[in-house]
């Protein structure tokens, strides 16, 4: 009988030891405040949408003194602002025809002070005047400085010697021009002049001269 072979012995195979990843401490904290600040950055991105309102602003430059129709406006919408004093898009028509109390430049937001009605001070009165053609310079815009003059009489000798009047005033809202020539205009002066600058006026004995610089 033939002699039985050996069996070959089998090595026993070892488990090679795993290798676990390492997680970096900073990585993890970079990563979580990453996470916080997009969150933080979404949250905010959400408060001024869901807190944006309709305001009123000004679609061109308006000067003080300026009246303010329709194309002078519009509206935009933007984010709460704890502080700045706005006028609600809905309100935009209260503020047709009414005038403008500050410079406001194109764009700008429409503080709820910046129009309303003229305020004259109490040395001070508003005088309405309507001069022929040649007495009103046709240059004059709302807030520009002039002086009132006063003209000859048509009795007068244009030889005599006269003392002509000057007075110094500004321009309230913008002179209109009628279709035969002559101006209407509203100019504000001191009070102790007005009821004699108004009866010059009416005799047409009034010049206005735009002063240097306005």
């Amino acid at each position: 009988m033939a002699p039985a072979h050996p069996r070959p012995a089998f090595r026993q195979r070892t488990a090679s030891p795993s290798l676990r990843a390492r997680r970096s401490p900073r990585l993890i904290l970079i990563g979580v405040l990453c996470a916080c600040l997009g969150g933080l950055g979404c949250a905010l991105a959400w408060q001024q949408t869901t807190h944006a309102q309709q305001v009123v602003v000004a679609a061109r430059a308006l000067t003080k003194g300026e009246p303010v129709d329709a194309a002078a406006l519009t509206t935009t919408s933007i984010g709460a602002a704890a502080g700045v004093s706005t006028v609600p898009a809905e309100n935009i028509d209260a503020l047709i025809g009414r005038t403008a109390l500050v410079d406001l430049p194109a764009g700008s937001v429409v503080a709820a002070d910046s129009i309303g009605e003229p305020r004259i001070d109490e040395a001070f009165s508003v005088v309405g005047l309507h001069l022929p053609a040649g007495r009103v310079p046709g240059t004059l815009t709302p807030g520009a400085g002039v002086i009132l003059a006063t003209a000859p009489a048509p009795n007068d000798d244009p030889d005599a010697e006269f003392t002509r009047e000057q007075t110094p005033g500004t321009v309230v809202g913008t002179p209109t021009q009628a279709s035969d020539g002559s101006w209407s205009l509203d100019v504000q002066v001191a009070s102790d002049i007005a009821l004699h600058l108004a009866a010059l006026a009416a005799v047409d004995r009034l010049v206005v001269v735009q002063t240097g610089g306005a």
